[in-house]
């Protein structure tokens, strides 16, 4: 297919194009659930194509197919030079990308044992035994599967770049209801449980051992008494601190929002261009990193669909916001020397756009055990329930699946009804301590665009302390 891509490429030079780029991608999936002890579904799928990608008189144009042959590349190259030349008729301003050096060379997963050869047998046996760990006297619903991704991609450029990629996700899953007479339900759930990684990823996890924990909590939270309403001192887990950093951190700053490109779908942002080096977004001890070169990461990979290779950029440091997620073209639209690589589109048939890498908390150098020793009365809270944010990610109201008492500086029973609304440089600046036990979860569907997009991401976090929450208690 390189032949192809370089024709493609070079055919949309000569017809005019200021740019080109064409990108193939190869995908798919499978997936195996197992649903109270019986197998519930096998699903394997698969797709692929080519997307083809034009700048012409300042404008972007785009088409894609997922046929190969001389009349269907034809009638793709004549498709995204007619939308360019729509595109350009009513643009406002000129497209202007951040420069990049061609780039060359291949990327693949490191993987001990590959996912898709794993036997259906396998995978069963494995889920069967993580639901008997998930049944309890009172578990209605248990739910327990795996799923494995893989992406094959390969992108040629107007500018020389060259590249080839092969990622392979791997991910588990894990759910309990637990219900009795007289209590509300209790769930306990992770649908978050993801690595860029094979099956050896799953091996390492120990499905049943997490099951047992999750059944043990459920029960927990059926007979726990109801939580006080009051400012309160808060350690959060690191789930629910991932997703407080996705929602909080990652979506406000990329940078597509701040160019109000997204504003229909997904909002803008509250941390504009002049407020880089000035806004205090949190504490001295919040600091956050887009980084695609984490090992393992949802949002790691060699190069990203601008064909610019994987980088390091610091969002906030020190509690002061200082960098955004970037593509070429955003970089060039806001001034910025060059593109923070995180262009990505979810298939051949998708314009890539900002998107998150590895967007994460940085680790702190006190213990966890310290953390909660310094507490004389206050909670850990385990894993996101529900959640919602305003369009600008400043306002939202989380609550919490556990909350576990924190007395005199030890880990006691658990409260039910935990809650907190907050903005987020409130939130962030009552952080007063960052644990060193980060670790890395990947989040499988994070949607943006339209037409929608679904992205594989990924974030790091450690467990942190906030001093004076405000909680509240939903019954």
């Amino acid at each position: 297919m390189a032949v192809r891509l370089a024709e493609l490429v070079e055919a949309a030079r000569r017809r005019g194009a200021e740019y080109a780029d064409a990108r193939w991608v190869e995908r798919e999936q499978a997936s195996v659930t197992v649903k109270d002890g019986e197998l519930e579904g096998v699903e394997r799928s698969g797709d692929r194509g080519t997307g083809l990608r034009v700048l012409l008189r300042g404008s972007w144009g785009f088409a894609a197919t997922d046929r190969a042959g001389d009349a269907a590349l034809r009638a793709l190259l004549d498709d995204v030079l007619s939308r360019a030349e729509a595109s350009a008729s009513a643009r406002r301003s000129p497209v202007r990308l951040a420069p990049q050096e061609a780039q060359r060379g291949t990327y693949r997963t490191p993987l001990r044992r590959d996912p898709f050869s794993v036997p259906l047998a396998e995978q069963v046996e494995l889920l069967r035994a993580t639901d008997a760990a998930l049944r309890g006297p009172n578990a209605r619903t248990r739910r327990a599967g795996v799923a494995a991704f893989r992406t094959r991609k390969h992108l040629v450029t107007s500018e020389g770049t060259d590249v080839e990629q092969e990622i392979v996700d791997t991910a588990t899953s894990l759910s309990v209801l637990a219900v009795k007479a007289g209590a509300k339900p209790a769930p306990r759930y992770d649908m978050r449980n993801a690595r860029q990684a094979g099956w050896e990823f799953v091996e390492g996890d120990d499905l049943p051992g997490r099951a047992a924990a999750y059944r043990d909590d459920a029960e927990a939270i059926l007979d726990a008494p109801l939580a006080r309403a009051r400012p309160t001192t808060a350690i959060l887990d690191q789930p629910f601190l991932a997703l407080l950093v996705h929602e909080s951190c990652g979506h406000p700053t990329e940078s597509d929002r701040v160019l109000e490109h997204e504003v229909a779908f997904a909002g803008t942002s509250f941390m504009w261009p002049q407020d880089r080096g000035r806004l205090r977004y949190g504490s001295e001890h919040v600091s956050m990193t887009a980084d695609a070169t984490v090992p393992g990461g949802m949002g790691t990979f060699g190069w990203d669909d601008d064909g610019v290779p994987a980088t390091r950029t610091k969002l906030i440091d020190r509690g002061t916001f200082v960098g955004y997620l970037t593509s070429r073209e955003t970089a060039g639209a806001l001034g910025i020397a060059a593109s923070g690589g995180s262009a990505r589109a979810e298939g051949w048939q998708h314009l890539p756009i900002v998107r998150m890498v590895n967007v994460s908390l940085d680790p702190g150098t006190r213990r966890f055990e310290d953390l909660v020793r310094e507490v004389d009365d206050g909670l850990l809270l385990c894993s996101p329930a529900s959640y919602s944010l305003d369009e600008k990610r400043q306002n939202f109201h989380f609550s919490a699946q556990v909350a576990r008492v924190i007395r005199n500086g030890e880990l006691q029973g658990h409260v039910r009804g935990v809650a907190f609304q907050s903005l987020t440089p409130d939130f962030w600046g009552r952080c007063d301590g960052v644990a060193d036990d980060w670790e890395l979860h990947g989040f499988l569907s994070c949607a943006k665009g339209e037409p929608l997009q679904l992205m594989r991401v990924g974030h790091g976090a450690a467990h942190a302390r906030f001093r004076d929450l405000p909680l509240e208690v939903v019954p």
